[in-house]
């Protein structure tokens, strides 16, 4: 397949493909809907007060919106060294928008790269399962549904943040990698390149993720020279110079306007300047966890917060089901780090999940490319739940590894015999169902 036709549906995936479409176009038009007539406001100052005052969904950033809308930059390239040059060319067009029409289109620009991120994540889950795992067409439309139910891969293909985009690009590495694995061919370097390129590019923690693929597809073969220099290190060095380059030439200067901002604000209105920063300091003491240091790595390392309660309410928890208490409300301005579920049947439910998980698991262990996923997998555990890498919103993180669900239960279904997989069948059919009811419900009910 050529390196644009992996883009092509394919006949069979068209029907999935088009229900899913018009689930996401629907769930974009409803959060722009909910504040159309501030979201498109066409000033020519102020974006951040307008988006950050409007829009809070479970911690989620809408700094893309912000960035499109007047080139405040207020994420951190290091982590996305190439997100902004992925969103400046939307930024030059809606600028000469908002200055001809008067409308600001931003919302727009980023809905529609949500969609179809949102839209060709579904087609690789659903070829993962279909060509990589050979499931059955059903089963491969049913384990895709199910994922997709999830309350935070829901959540994801509506807001303006970068987690969805960075799932379908995982799941293409994923899918490309297992294709390789099942024909016995190798990733070539300049394949490499560039998947890693656009995983690192819009999160440098996906780009160890792309290597553990590499590795488990070309094996010691990763390690040859060549490979080494064309397939890791040139692209990691173009990363790097975009980076840089974006930092010196816009953060900088940015950072010295800000500055003056704020500088302006305290002269202007001290003692309110003083209540705001008191009260951020203090819900945010009170929030968050213990440092592991006070250096710059320390400082976003939590060693306080307790595993177990967020494994329980937040890794498993609200990334599957959303809490009904405190809904959707972020953790940075509204919501304790734990919130308990209302109802005994959300925990029942989610234990169905992990023990269903942690058996499908135990039956592909052997599988090569189970273990690419689960190497990767253990990375967000020692990165999020070790180490305490915002540990405090985990669920905001979904997107990027409760695929390997789905595909454990993939696992699962192929050994059973045919009585038992029917059983099987119809309780994940039950869980897709009520995922989809009880998650879709109550975000309809929220941005309504």
């Amino acid at each position: 397949m050529s390196a644009l036709g992996i883009f092509k549906v394919k006949k069979e995936e068209r029907w999935l493909a088009l229900a899913m479409l018009l689930v996401f176009i629907s769930f974009n038009a409803l959060l722009i809907g909910s504040h159309y007539g501030v979201y498109t406001m066409g000033a020519h100052d102020g974006f951040w007060t307008i988006f950050t005052k409007n829009f809070r969904m479970s911690g989620y950033d809408n700094w893309s919106w912000i960035t499109i809308s007047g080139m405040r930059i207020h994420f951190e390239t290091s982590r996305h060294p190439l997100y902004l040059t992925f969103l400046y060319p939307m930024y030059l067009l809606n600028h000469w928008l908002i200055y001809n029409v008067g409308t600001n289109f931003a919302v727009f620009f980023m809905a529609f790269v949500i969609v179809m991120s949102a839209f060709y994540s579904v087609i690789f889950m659903y070829r993962i399962l279909r060509e990589v795992l050979q499931l059955s067409r059903f089963d491969a439309t049913l384990l895709t549904l199910l994922m997709f139910s999830f309350a935070h891969v829901m959540v994801p293909t509506m807001v303006p943040d970068h987690f969805i985009i960075s799932m379908m690009l995982l799941l293409m590495t994923f899918y490309i990698s297992g294709m390789k694995m099942r024909k016995s061919r190798l990733l070539r370097p300049w394949q490499t390149a560039v998947l890693l390129f656009f995983t690192a590019g819009m999160a440098t923690s996906n780009g160890i993720k792309t290597l553990i693929a590499s590795l488990f597809t070309n094996g010691k073969r990763t390690f040859h020279p060549k490979f080494i220099l064309l397939g890791i290190l040139l692209p990691a060095a173009i990363l790097v110079g975009i980076q840089q380059w974006q930092y010196y030439a816009l953060e900088v200067p940015q950072k010295e306007v800000i500055r003056n901002i704020e500088i302006k604000s305290k002269q202007k209105n001290p003692e309110k300047v003083k209540s705001y920063t008191k009260q951020r300091t203090e819900w945010l003491n009170q929030h968050t966890g213990e440092n592991m240091s006070e250096g710059v790595i320390g400082k976003l390392m939590d060693i306080s917060t307790p595993r177990m309660e967020t494994l329980i309410e937040n890794f498993f928890g609200e990334s599957i089901q959303l809490h009904q208490q405190h809904l959707l409300k972020d953790v940075s301005w509204d919501r304790p780090i734990f919130v308990k579920y209302n109802w005994t049947a959300n925990y029942i439910i989610e234990g169905i999940i992990v023990l269903l998980f942690i058996l499908g698991g135990f039956i592909g262990r052997r599988e090569r490319f189970f273990q690419m996923l689960l190497l990767c997998f253990s990375c967000d555990i020692a990165l999020h739940l070790i180490l305490g890498f915002g540990i405090n919103e985990v669920y905001i993180m979904t997107a990027g590894w409760i695929f390997i669900i789905p595909i454990a239960f993939a696992y699962l279904l192929q050994i059973l015999a045919f009585a038992p997989r029917r059983i099987f069948r119809f309780l994940l059919l039950a869980l897709t169902a009520w995922l989809w009811v009880y998650n879709g419900g109550q975000i309809i009910d929220y941005l309504i």
